[in-house]
């Protein structure tokens, strides 16, 4: 995969993006943001930015760590102010509550740089997704789709588990929105990278209307 490498930091993979700077996508589970720092080891200084896809506790749980370590600003979707200010909770599915309080992990995450739908962070392309929660957002960078949790990537797209999902109608529709990208590549923080994804995922998306 081109400019993209997924970093192995114990069940839960953030992506590294290089583009203009390295691009961290994603913090991993609480309590392991020393493994990220550890696979990332020297390109630690090189981040010019931290991107968080959404705010469950899984992908944001080594943010402080990974902030201070880095330097680097942190960056997430607009529309995902309430999970990463902590007053968009009761709002979110049981499922995720339930992980939020079992894992721990941070309950507010000072966002440096809100981002929508087109712009870009470091030369990579923001796409939102919302639907597996409010302001879910992936990246695209030279034909390579980082997903979060927008869909479980591997010999085949799966969706995300709909109890973890704030809005599966939209979720969908975030789907949709992927395929249309075209990527070569997708790559997901639950599953393997997937080659071939164009085709992969129009297949995928046309299973939609049978249902």
């Amino acid at each position: 995969m081109r400019g993209v490498e997924r970093l192995s930091a114990g069940g839960v993979a953030p992506f590294l993006i290089a583009a203009d700077g390295l691009v961290l996508v994603d913090c991993g589970l609480p309590r392991r943001g020393d493994s990220v720092v550890a696979a990332l080891g020297p390109r630690v200084h090189d981040i010019v930015a931290i991107v968080l896809t959404h705010g469950h506790p899984d992908h944001i749980g080594g943010v402080e760590l990974l902030r201070r370590a880095t330097g680097a600003p942190v960056v997430a979707g607009s529309g995902e102010r309430g999970l990463l200010d902590g007053s968009g909770w009761g709002e979110a599915p049981r499922s995720a509550r339930g992980v939020r309080w079992l894992m721990g992990g941070p309950r507010f995450v000072a966002v440096d740089r809100w981002v929508d739908d087109g712009e870009s962070v470091a030369g990579v392309r923001v796409v939102a997704t919302p639907g597996h929660s409010p302001g879910h957002i992936a990246l695209l960078h030279e034909g390579v789709l980082v997903c979060g949790d927008a869909l479980v990537t591997g010999d085949r797209p799966r969706e995300s588990p709909r109890s973890f999902t704030s809005d599966r109608a939209r979720a969908r529709l975030a789907v949709r929105r992927l395929a249309s990208l075209q990527p070569e590549w997708a790559v997901s923080a639950h599953g393997s990278p997937m080659g071939d994804a164009a085709e992969a995922l129009n297949a995928f998306v046309a299973r939609f209307d049978e249902v």
